[in-house]
């Protein structure tokens, strides 16, 4: 255990994610209501150049791997049970500065003894750094919810685990940059690291957990009438600290993508 006090510190995370979920789920509201004033008036430095009606949707699919390593003391009973490495199937959908998604893995993908599932979703607004008729930098500030859940067949046999259920809120800022060498032809990059509080669901653990999202596109836009393909990489990182140190993991994800721009 990390503390003498864990079942007070427990109720009292408690109480404190119950506030915060209905003032971000207000804030969540009040931001999709008002993305396109936040827009008008970001900050940009540069020349403005022409406007460029861009596909502004995306639906994609895409294959990857996935490792949870479990990183607190090997001598705990139930150490390493929700270990999971191998391929993951996932399905996105972005829009307007909403990015949400799911994936999993078992068997499935080939793997019969765990399973692993995750879902959940960003919100980005911010600031443009730099605008030109073929460059776009901008700060992407992130809010970010998610859920995962991993199980063993063999956890069972360990008293005190249960399964690896834990959501998260969290937040953070980073940098995107979109390279335009071609009117049809976009390349995309950026990076937005995290952090936040993460709750054990159905239960009164938590803990803090700390992320990193990147990724790299091309994308090749109305190729047939208004819609588009985008071809790209992905990577996840996620580091759990839980007041129960059975539960503490790194998880790092990598994914090749495909989709339909609209």
């Amino acid at each position: 255990m990390k503390c003498k006090d864990t079942t007070k510190n427990s109720l009292l995370f408690e109480k404190r994610y119950k506030i915060l979920v209905p003032f971000l789920s207000i804030l969540f509201i009040l931001m999709a209501v008002n993305t396109k004033q936040l827009q008008a008036q970001m900050f940009s430095v540069g020349e403005s150049g022409p406007s460029y009606n861009r596909p502004m949707s995306e639906l994609y699919v895409g294959v990857g791997s996935m490792d949870a390593n479990f990183k607190g003391e090997s001598n705990l009973n139930g150490a390493g049970a929700f270990g999971y490495s191998g391929p993951v199937l996932s399905v996105g959908y972005n829009t307007g500065g909403i990015n949400l998604y799911l994936s999993t893995g078992g068997k499935i993908t080939g793997v019969d003894d765990r399973a692993y599932f995750h879902t959940g979703g960003n919100f980005d607004f911010g600031l443009s750094l730099y605008r030109s008729s073929k460059i776009n930098v901008k700060i992407p500030i992130r809010i970010a919810s998610r859920y995962t859940n991993i199980t063993n067949n063999q956890t069972f046999r360990f008293l005190t685990v249960n399964r690896f259920q834990f959501g998260m809120i969290a937040a953070g800022a980073g940098i995107n940059g979109v390279w335009r060498p071609a009117k049809n032809f976009r390349i995309e990059v950026g990076a937005v690291p995290t952090y936040g509080f993460s709750f054990a669901t159905g239960g009164s653990l938590g803990g803090s957990i700390g992320t990193v999202n990147a990724h790299g596109k091309l994308y090749f836009d109305r190729l047939f009438n208004d819609k588009g393909l985008s071809i790209g990489y992905k990577y996840d990182l996620r580091s759990y600290d839980i007041e129960d140190d059975i539960y503490d993991y790194d998880m790092k994800g990598h994914s090749v993508e495909i989709g339909v721009t609209f």
